[in-house]
């Protein structure tokens, strides 16, 4: 093997997957971690509005106050799964997220956890770009409904950083050019190894 072959390898690992999953997952400030707790059909919003949930149960609706100076902002779900749920099979569990402005829709996400086994999974919603500041409420319903969760927060993410499409692109091709390389030396080994 070449050894420029392991050097592309790692550097475009780095610059591409690992530099883009960085940016989506762990870089920003959690700067708010909501408890919900509270399920029901049917809730009364502080405006007087009535949200209406026929398929499931929805947690209650939270307000959160988000601004421009907060971008890129990510809204993190952590569902907990109690003790003594075990599954053998996966058991899927359908949600929905819903951001809302005003009656404005911001953002809405379909949802599916497979869960087996009690423990935590996480999944984000965003990111976002939040244009000007405002009270946005954030909807999540149980499509169906389940006693498998046992806790679920939000957590407010903000100053996500956006990946730089050159860095990502140019570890992909490092990666593309390594595998080519790789491929081409394979042949050239198998046809210079045959007998004459």
């Amino acid at each position: 093997m070449r050894p420029a072959i392991p050097v592309l390898i790692v550097v475009g690992i780095l610059l591409g997957p690992v530099y883009y999953a960085y940016c989506l997952l762990f870089s920003g400030n959690v700067v708010q971690t909501i408890s919900m707790t509270e399920r029901a059909s049917r809730w009364v919003t502080d405006d007087g509005s009535i949200l209406r949930f026929p398929n499931g149960l929805a947690y209650k609706p939270v307000p959160v106050t988000l601004r421009p100076d907060m971008n890129r902002v990510s809204l993190r779900l952590n569902f907990t799964f109690a003790e003594g749920n075990n599954a053998r099979t996966p058991v899927e569990l359908r949600f929905q997220a819903t951001l809302m402005q005003l009656d404005h829709t911001v953002l809405e996400r379909p949802m599916l956890l497979r869960v087996t086994r009690a423990g935590t999974q996480t999944m984000d919603v965003g990111p976002l770009e939040i244009p000007y500041p405002a009270l946005y409420l954030f909807l999540l319903e149980e499509v169906g409904t389940s006693n498998l969760v046992s806790a679920v927060s939000l957590e407010v993410i903000e100053k996500i950083e956006t990946p730089v499409r050159p860095i990502v692109w140019g570890g992909l091709a490092m990666l593309f050019v390594a595998a080519m390389i790789a491929i081409r030396d394979a042949v050239h080994t198998v046809r210079s190894g045959r007998p004459g």
